[in-house]
C-alpha cells in the first residue's frame, strides 16, 4: 500500500512539474523550434498501412496542399447518439472522412471507438499502454500526463507553416488559452478553446406572468429580489389556491466546480451578491491566490440563504433536487427564479411555455447587489481539451491540416457547408475540433441586430439557425424558438452577460485547468467536506460550522493547495 502511494504520489508530482512548465513557457518565447516531419519515426498505423515519410510529405507548402500519395491516419472517435442524420454514413466512412480525402489525400482511420460516456476512459487505457492513434484529443488532465510520459509530437513548426489565417486568428483570439498548449516553449497541442466567456457567467431567470401579477419590476437589489421571492412563495403565483409554490430554486450541488462553471439553480449567484465566490480561486487584495469558499466573505451569503431556507423561499428538499428536478419544479408551477446560465432558456424554457403559455416565459436580469457595490463572477478557465500527434507520427502537419478543414467547414464556411457539415450533429464526426472565442458574441451582435432590422445579410453561417429560431418566436410565439429568443434577443442573456463584461466585473481565474499534486489527491475530499457544511448551515446549522469547516478543509490539504497554487500560477 505504501508503495502505491508513493507510486501515485510521484505521478502526481510530475504532472505539478508539468503544469509549471505550462505557465512558464506560455510567457517566454519560442526558442527551440520542433523537428522536421521527416526527422519523425513513422507511426506503426502508418507503416502498416503502407505509408512512409518520404511519400506522405510531399507537396507540404502550404495550409490546403495535398500529399501527392495518400497518407494514411489513425484517430479514436467518440460515437455519439447526438448523431441523427448519419443515413448510410459510418463512423469509418462519411462527409468528413471524404472531404478530408478529397482535400488533402489523406485517409481517415479510427483506430478505435467509444460510447462518449467510456471515451475518456479508454483513452486512459491507451496513454497507460503507449498505444496511442496519430492524432487524438485529450483533456487537461491526459494533456499533462502524455507530455510527462513524452507520447506527443511538438507541433511548434507544423503549426508556423501550416496553420492557416482563420485557424491562427481564432487561436490568437484568446491567446492564454492558446498559450496553455505549450510545455517548455514548445507547442504540444491545439487548444480547443471556447465559445467565449460571455458564456459562463449567470444571470437570474424570472418568470414574467408572475412578476406581472403583482406588479413587480425587475430587481435592483438583492432586497427586491428577496421580497419578489417571498412573494412567489407566499400569494399563490400559479392561482391554484394551494401552498406549493416557492420563489429561489436551489440545486443541491449548490454551485459548479467543474471548468466552466455553468448549470441550473445554482447558489453561487446569491453568494456572488454578497462578494464571496465559492470554488472559485482568485487572488485576494494582498495578491495572494486563494479559494472563494473558504474566505470569510462566503458568511454573509450563507446567513441569508439559511434565511431563505427558514422562511420557505427555498425548497426544504432543495437537498434532492437535481438539475432534472428543478427543470420539473419550473415546468410545474413550483418555482419563478432561478439563477443559471445563458442556455437556461433552452432548457426547460420550451417545456415551460408549452405547458402554461406564452406568458410563462422566464426571463434573463443581471444578479442584483446586496449593498450597491457592483457584482463581480468568476470567469473559469474555459479549456478543457488539446488535440494532440503521437510522437511517433511522421506528419505531425497532417494535424494541422486537419484542424484547418474543420474551421473551413464549421466555423468559417458559407451557410450551405455550415448545413451540410452540421444537420444532425454531424460536426461530431470530424476526427479534431475547436471552438471559436468570438462566437457567442459574433452571433449575439448579428442576430440581434437582424432581429430588430431584419436585415439578414451580414448573418454569418453559424448565426443564420439560431435567427431563424428566434424569429419563430418573436413572430409567432413558437415555443421551439424561445431559447434562442432568450440567448440572442436584444433583451436575452447574452445582452445582460455583454454589460457585466463591459463594465469589467467579471473576475479572472488564477486557476489554469490542471490540478496540483494535493488538489488531485485531496480535492474530492474537500469538496465534499464544502458542500456538506455549507448545506448544513443552509438548513440551520450555526454558522460557527463555517469556521470549523475552514478550519478542516486547511489542514486536510486546503493549506497546501493554496501554497501550491501560488508556487504554480503567481508568478
Amino acid at each position: 500500500m505504501k508503495q502505491k502511494k508513493m507510486k501515485a504520489r510521484a505521478t502526481a508530482i510530475a504532472i505539478f512539474c508539468l503544469a509549471i512548465m505550462l505557465v512558464v513557457s506560455a510567457c517566454s518565447k519560442n526558442e527551440n523550434a520542433g523537428s522536421s516531419p521527416s526527422e519523425s519515426a513513422a507511426s506503426p498505423a502508418a507503416e502498416s498501412a503502407g505509408a512512409s515519410p518520404s511519400t506522405s510529405a510531399a507537396n507540404e507548402d502550404g495550409p490546403w496542399t495535398k500529399y501527392e500519395q495518400p497518407l494514411k491516419v489513425t484517430t479514436a472517435l467518440s460515437t455519439n447518439t447526438g448523431i441523427t442524420q448519419l443515413g448510410s454514413d459510418t463512423y469509418d466512412d462519411n462527409l468528413w472522412t471524404r472531404e478530408i480525402e478529397s482535400t488533402f489525400n489523406i485517409q481517415m482511420q479510427n483506430l478505435w471507438t467509444a460510447d462518449a460516456t467510456q471515451f475518456k476512459t479508454k483513452l486512459n487505457v491507451s496513454i497507460a499502454s503507449g498505444e496511442l492513434p496519430d492524432v487524438f484529443t485529450v483533456d487537461n488532465v491526459q494533456f499533462a500526463q502524455v507530455n510527462a510520459s513524452g507520447l506527443v509530437a511538438d507541433l511548434t513548426e507544423a503549426y508556423e507553416k501550416f496553420a492557416s489565417p482563420e485557424l491562427k486568428r481564432i487561436m490568437e483570439s484568446d491567446t492564454a488559452g492558446f498559450e496553455s498548449g505549450r510545455v517548455d516553449g514548445k507547442l504540444m497541442g491545439i487548444s480547443a478553446q471556447h465559445f467565449g466567456m460571455i458564456s459562463i457567467p449567470s444571470v437570474v431567470w424570472i418568470r414574467d406572468d408572475w412578476m406581472k401579477k403583482f406588479n413587480l419590476a425587475p430587481p435592483t437589489t438583492m432586497d427586491e429580489l428577496l421580497h419578489m421571492a417571498e412573494v412567489f412563495t407566499t400569494q399563490d403565483p400559479d392561482g391554484n389556491g394551494k401552498n406549493d409554490s416557492y420563489g429561489i430554486a436551489i440545486n443541491k450541488n449548490l454551485y459548479d466546480t467543474s471548468l466552466a462553471a455553468t448549470g441550473v439553480a445554482l447558489a453561487d449567484g446569491i453568494l456572488n451578491a454578497y462578494h464571496a465566490y465559492p470554488a472559485a480561486w482568485i487572488k485576494d487584495a494582498s495578491g495572494k491566490i486563494v479559494y472563494g469558499s473558504v474566505q470569510p466573505e462566503m458568511k454573509a451569503g450563507l446567513a441569508v440563504l439559511q434565511d431563505m431556507y427558514k422562511k420557505g423561499l427555498i425548497s426544504k428538499e432543495f437537498g434532492l433536487k437535481d438539475t432534472a428536478k428543478i427543470a420539473e419544479d419550473l415546468t410545474n408551477n413550483k418555482v419563478g427564479i432561478e439563477i443559471g446560465s445563458n442556455w437556461n432558456g433552452f432548457y426547460p424554457g420550451p417545456d415551460i411555455i408549452k405547458k402554461n403559455g406564452v406568458e410563462a416565459i422566464l426571463m434573463p436580469y443581471a444578479i442584483p447587489s446586496a449593498d450597491g457595490k457592483p457584482v463581480m463572477q468568476p470567469g473559469s478557465w474555459p479549456v478543457g481539451a488539446y488535440v494532440v500527434a503521437n510522437k511517433k507520427f511522421a506528419n505531425p502537419e497532417a494535424v494541422i491540416k486537419l484542424i484547418n478543414l474543420y474551421v473551413k467547414l464549421n466555423l468559417t464556411n458559407d451557410g450551405e457547408q455550415y448545413t451540410n457539415f452540421n444537420a444532425g450533429g454531424r460536426a461530431w464526426l470530424s476526427p479534431v475540433s475547436v471552438n471559436d472565442p468570438e462566437q457567442s458574441t459574433r452571433e449575439y451582435t448579428q442576430i440581434s441586430e437582424a432581429l430588430k432590422t431584419k436585415d439578414t445579410s451580414k448573418l454569418t453561417a453559424s448565426s443564420v439557425g439560431k435567427y431563424e429560431q428566434a424569429l419563430m418566436w418573436e413572430q409567432s410565439k413558437d415555443p421551439d424558438g424561445v431559447g434562442g429568443w432568450l440567448q440572442n434577443s436584444s433583451v436575452g442573456s447574452f445582452s445582460v452577460l455583454q454589460k457585466l463584461f463591459d463594465e469589467g466585473r467579471v473576475l479572472p481565474t488564477e486557476y489554469r485547468g490542471i490540478d496540483t499534486p494535493t488538489m488531485a489527491e485531496k480535492k474530492a475530499t474537500l469538496e465534499k467536506l464544502e458542500k456538506e457544511t455549507i448545506t448544513k448551515i443552509i438548513m440551520g446549522a450555526s454558522l460557527d460550522e463555517f469556521d470549523k469547516m475552514v478550519d478542516s478543509w486547511n489542514k486536510l490539504g486546503g493549506e497546501a493547495i493554496t501554497k501550491e497554487m501560488n508556487e504554480l500560477y503567481n508568478k
